[in-house]
């Protein structure tokens, strides 16, 4: 039976694994380069997304499979540091170790049977963080539901429709549960040669499922916003998903690259005219990303990263079978990972062990602030 404090364990278990999985995706990234496959985007997104759908589904299974069967019979993190610091691997207060073993615990508690100012302030932060964001989410698919009410049909190919929209500069592609869209924006028809790019962009965008991702890891942001790796992970699979998108519209349509360049250029021209509409990140994919404010550096960055690497117009190597010969090792990390993460249940003997240790503490500091009685005549 499904619990809120399986919910919950389950939820710590995914933000845990997130940072862990950021850091494997460096060690991946770092094997790649050392392989001489460092312009592999296509294999990197693979993992990318792999490897975030393993973060997702593990951790459901593993409590899934505990609850069912009971504690799960294998490696525990927390069972391994006790077992080392007993054996003198290294040194440090029992009272901090404890205290680090069982944040895990204290956490679930907290979040279950809330006390305290301190948590209450920190649950009504994060509650209201994720009502923001769902707000966020609803008013950015009010904005898309506008812009496509406001666009006109051009041309459509079964389930795939094109239109034209006066209210957008920048090409992007999205989908309903029965259709997907592809919107230009309208003055771009007088440019035949951005038109053909940008509908070879945008469709590239289609096959390789980017519009759903992105709108699947857009349903999600709004619980797991507070979680910098959550964000990375984001920024990542965007960066990477364009790449990929660019070098493999160029190989299968055979465009020239400076034609290419010279098209991203105008429409990131376009787009930093006063008539912009994306206030709030709609749930789109685009021909480009162009930010304001604060975010405008990481766009520039991204523009140059993309022109620079079609300029280099390296040949990439069959994605799918070196992504899943990567993934495998990376997938039973993740499920070593979540395995260790989880609540070690009863107490094991070395747990103990500890316990008793942290007792004679506490009894040694007890008798050393208790003043000896001393009675008169004896």
């Amino acid at each position: 039976m499904i619990t809120a404090s399986m919910l919950v364990d389950v939820y710590i278990d995914i933000n845990i694994l997130l940072l862990f999985a950021c850091f494997l995706g460096l060690i991946s990234t770092l094997l790649l380069r050392v392989m001489g496959l460092g312009h592999a985007v296509s294999v990197r997104l693979g993992l990318l997304r792999w490897g975030f759908l393993a973060v997702l589904t593990i951790p459901v299974a593993v409590s899934l499979l505990s609850n069912l069967q009971g504690a799960i019979v294998g490696f525990n993190l927390s069972d391994f540091i006790v077992a080392q610091y007993l054996q003198g691997r290294f040194q440090i207060d029992p009272f901090t170790l404890d205290s680090m073993l069982s944040l895990r615990d204290q956490t679930t508690t907290a979040i279950m049977k809330p006390e305290g100012w301190v948590t209450l302030v920190l649950g009504a932060l994060v509650l209201g963080g994720i009502l923001l964001h769902l707000g966020r989410l609803l008013l950015a698919w009010m904005m898309l539901r506008r812009v496509m009410r406001e666009s006109y049909l051009w041309r459509r190919f079964g389930r795939i429709e094109l239109r034209l929209s006066d209210t957008v500069s920048v090409p992007f592609s999205t989908r309903s549960p029965g259709r997907r869209y592809v919107v230009l924006p309208s003055k771009m028809l007088a440019r035949a040669d951005d038109l053909r790019i940008a509908l070879g962009h945008e469709f590239q965008h289609l096959r390789q499922g980017d519009v759903e991702w992105e709108i699947g890891l857009e349903l999600l942001r709004p619980f797991f916003f507070w979680n910098p790796a959550f964000h990375i992970w984001k920024s990542q699979v965007e960066e990477t998903r364009e790449l990929s998108c660019d070098r493999r519209l160029i190989a299968r349509r055979k465009l020239g690259v400076a034609a290419y360049c010279q098209c991203l250029l105008r429409v990131c021209d376009d787009s930093l005219t006063p008539r912009r509409l994306f206030a709030v990140n709609m749930p789109v994919v685009g021909l480009l990303t162009v930010e304001r404010r604060h975010n405008a550096p990481r766009s520039a960055g991204l523009l140059m990263r993309r022109m620079e690497a079609l300029v280099e117009a390296q040949a990439e190597p069959k994605s799918a079978r070196l992504s899943l010969l990567l993934f495998l090792p990376l997938a039973m990390l993740t499920l070593v990972a979540a395995l260790g993460i989880q609540s070690s249940g009863d107490w094991s003997q070395d747990r103990l062990m500890l316990s008793t240790i942290i007792n004679l503490e506490r009894l040694e500091a007890l008798n050393e602030t208790i003043p000896s009685l001393k009675v008169p005549g004896w």
